[in-house]
């Protein structure tokens, strides 16, 4: 049977070598099962892509084909004891020391194996279709009871993907293949993957047979494939007569330091007395960063049990290492770029000078605007304040939306239930201060995370492996968040004129994300940077009370006295006094309203660089809010006012070159005693004309 590829041009750089084309030529009926199924329908349903067609995930290709690697590499080590080809194999597939260096694209449908392909409503059809499933009774021969399965599979067709050898480190470092390498990794992927005879679930029954090439064209010999696949396997290994050459490695990497030098190691330098975190005079200027998730993307979380989370939100701690390497590579390619400026980029991070926000999810304008004013683009999504409450048996009205009501500024409830809103975000809509209180003032939700259940198969059975079924949660394919860039004016002046450089074309570039963003199934995503413009600082004023309301847009670090682990009230006060910003928490006196409303969180992460785990934090959350007054050290209110909003944009604590920190002063929306927001459906958050809300909705 006829795959019909066709071996692309190499365009590819020694730095970035050219993707090599995947083809999956299934025999047999198949598919690969989600674990879940259909209540009142079938039972085991089958992996789909966002046109509801079968799919290979690239997960599974990796499996199958790093299973067959290792082979390979014992037929070319043969009687050697050095076994260079399976420490080849080990650094191309990674270990837990090493990322990998390959990556594998999700196999999507190309055509059926005749080569036809239907129209869009007949093709879903003939796809994938259902069939019966009995298990019989050893003793009686029988079908046993309550026992009749119904379950999805894919017919006969041929998939398509690529394979990419990596042109990053995982912390971001570039790599450098060399002609001898890349031949190498050629070799041996291509080589497995004629190995591979079966994908997918219930391969004992005969499902799932196919053939597997990578950068192979041609024809597949449908009646004797087995003898076809050794003559090419010969053909092969015929073609490398050579002992297997070293793993790349960056140039900038440690473990070879022959290779070009250690990376530059950031330092900590003297800042100016004006250069003090942002509550002084020092001016910064800001662009948003827009990202357009191409695939599901996973945002670290603590993990529970066998179910691997993922936040709401991507965290700038993921987001900072992109804008930093992307500025720093530029200035080293640059050769009117002197010592001292690459030393203030290099230490950009660690000086105060570069720091991105959280992304969160943004939604259209369309979804807010209304006749009282008009909003153009998208709204950025707010963390829902810990002070809000509604109506615990008010339904939500599509137009009228949910009551809600400020603790900060009102009394509890007497003739009915509230409860509190702890979740979700809040995509605030200006209002006239002439507004009538029971006008909506936005629309309030969160995204729904994918999940996906996969399991772990033993190489030597086939078999699902014990205790290896997980869950993996993710932020949903075709969801759109933004961040923000901030640079002090002294990194903007030195990069402004490479901005395009660093981040091309037109600023608008493909990154990987998150938690095994190096699979081809997560990690995917589109980011434009726009135009730095210079920061408005913002000036709010004092309530007639003397107080004002903080409310947080991240998570906060701060210390504890003993240098530990923080996050009481006093050690955020604490954090304060040391930015020059006295403040105490302004409580009621009647204890009928909150003067605070906060909650903490645990926070794990993974370095990268280092590969292991980070030490656990534990934070002040996201949307805590505090009504605080001015403390009495002999500053006067207006010059505490001046520094707290210029501490806003840089944000408090420990860690705000990550986005921790972040706050508001005086929001307008936290100044209402009572307003309506509207709830978002998970559509709202999916790019208009997706695949992945198309296959959702017909489903």
């Amino acid at each position: 049977m006829s795959t019909d590829t066709a071996a692309e041009p190499e365009t590819g750089s020694p730095e970035s070598p050219a993707p090599l084309d995947v083809t999956i030529v299934f025999r047999s009926d198949w598919g690969v099962s989600t674990g879940t199924g259909v209540a009142g329908g079938v039972d085991a349903t089958v992996e789909k892509d966002g046109r509801d067609l079968p799919v290979v995930r690239g997960t599974v290709l990796t499996g199958a084909i790093r299973e067959q690697a290792f082979v390979v590499a014992e037929a070319l080590d043969g009687d050697s004891g050095d076994k260079r080809w399976r420490k080849f194999v080990g650094a191309l597939f990674g270990s837990v020391k090493r990322a990998r260096l390959v990556s594998f694209s999700d196999a999507s449908f190309s055509s059926f194996s005749d080569g036809s392909i239907p129209a869009d409503d007949e093709l879903k059809q003939k796809a994938v279709h259902e069939v019966v499933s009995l298990s019989i009774d050893e003793k009686t021969g029988t079908a046993k009871k309550d026992h009749l399965r119904l379950l999805e599979r894919a017919r006969a067709c041929i998939l398509h993907g690529t394979v990419e050898l990596l042109d990053k480190t995982l912390d971001g470092r570039p790599l450098l293949w060399s002609a001898d390498q890349r031949k190498a990794a050629e070799l041996v992927l291509t080589v497995s993957a004629l190995l591979v005879r079966a994908l997918g679930s219930n391969r004992s029954d005969g499902d799932g047979l196919c053939s597997v090439l990578i950068g192979e064209t041609g024809e597949i010999n449908e009646k004797n494939v087995d003898q076809e696949v050794r003559e090419r396997c010969r053909g092969r290994l015929k073609q490398w007569s050579e002992p297997a050459p070293d793993a790349p490695d960056s140039p900038d990497s440690p473990i070879d330091p022959k290779a070009g030098g250690l990376s530059d190691i950031p330092v900590i330098g003297r800042k100016d007395s004006d250069h003090c975190g942002g509550s002084s005079g020092t001016t910064f200027y800001e662009a948003d960063l827009d990202i357009d998730l191409t695939s599901p993307v996973i945002s670290y979380d603590v993990p529970f049990s066998n179910e691997l989370r993922s936040l709401d939100f991507l965290r700038g701690t993921a987001l900072l290492p992109i804008i930093h390497h992307r500025l720093q590579a530029a200035a080293k390619k640059n050769s009117d770029v002197d010592a001292t400026a690459r030393e203030i980029i290099r230490d950009a991070v660690v000086n105060g000078d570069l720091l991105v926000s959280d992304a969160t999810a943004v939604v259209n304008s369309d979804l807010l605007v209304s006749d009282a004013t008009a909003v153009v683009g998208v709204v950025q999504g707010m963390p829902m304040p810990l002070v809000l409450s509604r109506p615990k048996v008010e339904g939500s009205n599509e137009t009228e939306g949910v009551r809600v009501l400020n603790r900060l500024r009102t009394d509890e409830p007497e003739n009915e239930i509230h409860k509190p809103l702890r979740t979700g975000y809040v995509f605030y809509l200006p209002v006239p201060k002439s507004a009538d209180s029971s006008e909506v003032r936005g629309r309030m939700g969160a995204p729904a995370l994918q999940g996906r259940q996969s399991t772990a198969h033993n190489p030597v059975t086939g078999a699902a492996g014990t205790g290896q079924l997980f869950l993996a949660r993710a932020l949903p394919a075709g969801m759109s968040l933004r961040a923000t860039v901030t640079m002090s004016e002294k990194l903007y002046e030195l990069v402004k004129d490479r901005l395009d450089g660093a981040f091309r074309p037109r600023r608008a570039f493909s990154e990987r994300l998150g938690l095994w963003r190096l699979s081809g199934t997560y990690g995917q995503a589109k980011c434009r940077l726009g135009d730095f413009r210079p920061v408005e600082v913002p000036a709010p004023k004092w309530d007639e009370d003397g107080t004002t309301t903080l409310w947080f847009t991240s998570d906060v670090v701060v210390r504890s006295p003993g240098l530990g682990p923080g996050g009481s009230l006093s050690d955020l006060c604490n954090a304060f006094k040391r930015a020059g910003v006295p403040l105490e928490l302004a409580e009621d006196p009647d204890e009928m309203r909150f003067s605070a409303g906060i909650r903490h969180r645990r926070v794990d992460s993974w370095g990268a660089a280092d590969r292991r785990p980070r030490a656990t934090r534990t934070v002040i959350q996201a949307g805590s809010v505090l009504r605080v007054r001015p403390a009495d050290t002999g500053s006067s209110s207006e010059e505490t006012m001046e520094r707290l909003a210029r501490l806003s944009v840089t944000g408090i604590g420990e860690l705000t070159a990550q986005g921790f920190g972040r706050f508001f002063v005086n929001h307008p929306l936290l100044r209402e005693e009572e307003f309506r927001l509207i709830s978002l459906k998970h559509k709202d958050f999916i790019a208009e004309g997706c695949a992945a809300v198309k296959s959702e909705e017909e489903r």
